[in-house]
C-alpha cells in the first residue's frame, strides 16, 4: 500500500508539472488558429474600442490572429447569444458591458440564454466614466438649470440611450425619476449613434461615456453638466459630480468584461484570465486606456462574479421601482 504522502522528489517533480502546465499538454496547442472576439454592441463605443486594444495586444503576444466581431442587436443579446451557442474550446471569446451580462434577464421576454449558467466569467477589464451632456444650443449650464427647463416645457425635451435596457437608460431614469422629471425616451442601436442623435438634435439629454462624447464637448458641440463618478475626472477637472450638483451619487460601475461559454475547460479560462488581467501592467495597454478616458482597473474571475451578483440585486429593484419595459 502506498503512503499518502509521497516521496519529496515524486511531490515536486508534480509540483513541476502544474508549474509548467502553460508550457505543456493542452495549453502548449492553444492557440492554435484564429480566435473570435464577440463585442455584442455596434463599432464606435466604447466595448468596441476597449475589447480591439485587448484583441490587437494578445494577438501579437501570442502570434496568432484574433478576429474581432460586432454582433449588435436587442441590447446586446444578439452577440451574448451567439457565443453561448458557439463551440466552448476557447476560441470563441465575450467582451461586453454589463447590459446583457446583468440587466437583460430582468425585462420581459426574457433572453434564451442565462448568463450565471451559460456563460464562464473570465476577467473584468476597464471601467468607463459616464457624464450627462446636452447640445450646446440648450440654454442650460447645470443639472438644476437643464431640469427647470425641463419641467417648464417637458415635451421640447427628449433623452437618448444606446437601447432599450441598456445600463444608462436605465440610468437616465434613475435621475429622473428622483427630479420628478418625466421625458420622452428615444433608443438608439448604440452609443454612437445615440450621440449622433444628440448632435443632430433629436434628443436633449444623454448619459453616455466619456470616450464617446469628449471630442464633441472639447469642440463645443456638446456640453457636459455632471459626471457620474464619485470624484473628478482627469479629463474634465472642471467638470461637477453628482453629488457636487446636488444630487445623489448612483454608485453604478459601467465594466467591461470577458466571457467564455459554460463548458470551455477551466485551465483555458484561467489561461484567459491570467493573460487579461496582466494587461492592466501592461504599459501600452494602461496608457491607450488613459488617452481613451477608461481606466484600466481588472479584477479576477471570483471578484468579478461577486461584483455582478451585487448588481443584479441593484438592477432588478431599479427595473422593478420604474417599471421600465424593453417592448416598445
Amino acid at each position: 500500500m502506498n503512503h499518502p504522502l509521497m516521496p519529496r522528489r515524486n511531490a515536486l517533480a508534480s509540483i513541476a508539472a502544474v508549474a509548467l502546465w502553460p508550457l505543456s499538454g493542452q495549453a502548449q496547442k492553444y492557440p492554435n488558429k484564429t480566435v473570435r472576439m464577440v463585442i455584442p454592441f455596434p463599432a464606435g463605443g466604447g466595448p468596441d474600442s476597449v475589447g480591439r486594444l485587448v484583441a490587437q495586444i494578445l494577438s501579437a503576444r501570442w502570434s496568432q490572429s484574433i478576429v474581432v466581431e460586432n454582433i449588435a442587436g436587442a441590447s446586446g443579446q444578439l452577440g451574448t447569444q451567439a457565443v453561448v451557442r458557439s463551440a466552448p474550446d476557447g476560441y470563441t471569446v465575450l467582451f461586453a458591458p454589463p447590459t446583457p451580462i446583468t440587466i437583460a434577464e430582468f425585462f420581459t421576454p426574457k433572453p434564451s440564454y442565462e448568463a450565471t449558467q451559460d456563460l464562464s466569467s473570465v476577467a473584468l477589464l476597464g471601467r468607463n466614466p459616464a457624464v450627462i451632456v446636452v447640445p450646446s444650443t440648450v440654454p442650460a449650464q447645470n443639472l438644476t438649470e437643464f431640469f427647470a427647463l425641463a419641467r417648464k416645457d417637458p415635451t421640447k425635451y427628449f433623452y437618448g440611450s444606446p437601447g432599450l435596457g441598456h445600463a444608462f437608460h436605465l440610468t437616465t431614469e434613475i435621475i429622473l425619476g428622483q427630479v420628478g422629471v418625466q421625458l420622452t425616451h428615444i433608443p438608439y442601436q448604440g452609443s454612437s449613434k445615440a450621440v449622433m442623435g444628440m448632435l443632430s438634435g433629436d434628443i436633449q439629454f444623454l448619459v453616455q461615456s466619456v470616450e464617446s462624447v469628449k471630442e464633441h464637448i472639447k469642440s463645443g458641440r456638446l456640453r457636459a453638466l455632471a459626471t457620474l463618478e464619485n470624484s473628478r475626472l482627469p479629463a474634465f477637472p472642471e467638470l461637477p459630480t453628482l453629488t457636487e450638483s446636488g444630487f445623489a451619487a448612483l454608485g453604478i460601475m459601467n465594466w467591461y468584461g470577458a466571457f467564455l461559454p459554460s463548458k470551455t475547460p477551466m485551465d483555458i479560462v484561467n489561461f484567459w484570465e491570467k493573460e487579461l488581467l496582466s494587461l492592466a501592467k501592461d504599459p501600452v495597454f494602461t496608457k491607450r486606456m488613459a488617452e481613451m478616458s477608461f481606466d484600466p482597473v481588472a479584477y479576477g474571475a471570483q471578484e468579478f462574479k461577486r461584483i455582478m451578483a451585487v448588481e443584479r440585486t441593484q438592477w432588478a429593484s431599479v427595473i422593478k421601482t420604474t417599471q421600465i419595459s424593453t417592448q416598445k
